[in-house]
């Protein structure tokens, strides 16, 4: 468990999608949209947002498997400051944690700890700063035994919590505000995760959410084939030790890793309700001397916040 999980290599962080930056303009010679997606969060709000993840790195046809499932529940208050900024304040409510089957963290063990970051933002948007990740890593470390603790200290560590929230809030409001909220426009993609190059936003359909509006997006990926492969070889870097390779020797032939991103958002708010990221794909490594072994990487990133009917 030396590598980082690929939630927080990719992005996945995740943990969860994409929904509101301003500047960016829609497709060449597009009409000009009427609707615009609005950075306008419902001060005084308090929801609950639930993130999971399932990622799983197999051998055909061996007993190889490194797979990681997690479940992370937040508490999310929303308020303003005097200055026009904006705090979502995350406590963590609860964090469920499986590695190869076995229970790490059953959920409900990091309540008691009160432990919570702040995410400061701007009035358009704009992540300014994370704070807290420290006392969350802490927190979550405490309560792991060995010998997982090395390993869930390098996934939740104060860094890696910072970028992942970091990548989201990106994701949830700096993506997609100012662009055009009508279905059909789409736009340049900037924000890049990792091995994940942002192609395309397209507003792909207006959809209801928890009796409000919203539209459902799609976004489009370039894959740098060869970084993920990189993750991948360091995840099974022990398999290869066991089989006698050498894995600094093991180069990767082929592999074709798919995408598929859609998220759900408020275009008057920017509120994020919903977002899948999937990725699946197979990899073929090859060795000195011209043996191959293929590695099955299936990873699903999910995002739903359950916000109080409207009024």
């Amino acid at each position: 468990m030396r590598a980082a999980p690929l939630l927080l290599v990719l992005g996945a962080l995740s943990v969860s999608a994409t929904a509101c930056k301003s500047g960016e303009t829609s497709a060449a010679k597009a009409p000009e949209s009427k609707k615009k997606f609005v950075f306008a969060p419902r001060v005084g709000l308090v929801f609950r947002h639930e993130m999971k993840n399932l990622e799983e790195i197999t051998v055909p046809n061996s007993n190889f498997r490194d797979s990681v499932e997690s479940r992370i529940l937040w508490e999310v208050t929303v308020t303003e400051q005097s200055d026009g900024k904006y705090i979502y304040k995350r406590r963590l409510v609860e964090l469920g944690l499986t590695v190869n089957g076995a229970t790490v963290l059953s959920g409900k063990e990091i309540e008691p700890r009160r432990a919570e970051i702040q995410q400061v933002m701007s009035k358009d948007g704009h992540v300014i700063d994370v704070t807290g990740t420290e006392q969350i890593t802490q927190a979550i470390v405490s309560l792991v035994k060995e010998p997982a603790k090395a390993r869930v200290a390098e996934m939740f560590s104060a860094e890696n919590l910072r970028q992942m929230l970091r990548a989201r809030a990106t994701d949830a409001f700096e993506e997609v505000v100012g662009k055009p909220a009508d279905v059909g426009s789409s736009w340049s993609a900037k924000e890049n995760y990792g091995p994940l190059k942002g192609k395309m936003v397209y507003v792909d359909s207006a959809i209801g959410c928890g009796g409000r509006s919203c539209v459902k997006l799609k976004r489009a990926f370039d894959v740098d084939q060869q970084k993920v492969g990189e993750s991948v070889r360091l995840r099974m870097a022990g398999f290869l030790k066991e089989s006698g390779a050498d894995p600094a020797a093991v180069k990767l032939v082929d592999s074709n890793l798919k995408v598929e991103d859609t998220f759900v958002v408020e275009q008057d708010t920017c509120h994020m309700h919903d977002s899948t990221m999937l990725q699946e794909g197979q990899f073929v490594f090859e060795g000195p001397t011209k043996n191959r072994v293929s590695v099955v990487l299936t990873s699903k990133q999910t995002s739903h916040s359950e916000y109080p009917p409207p009024t």
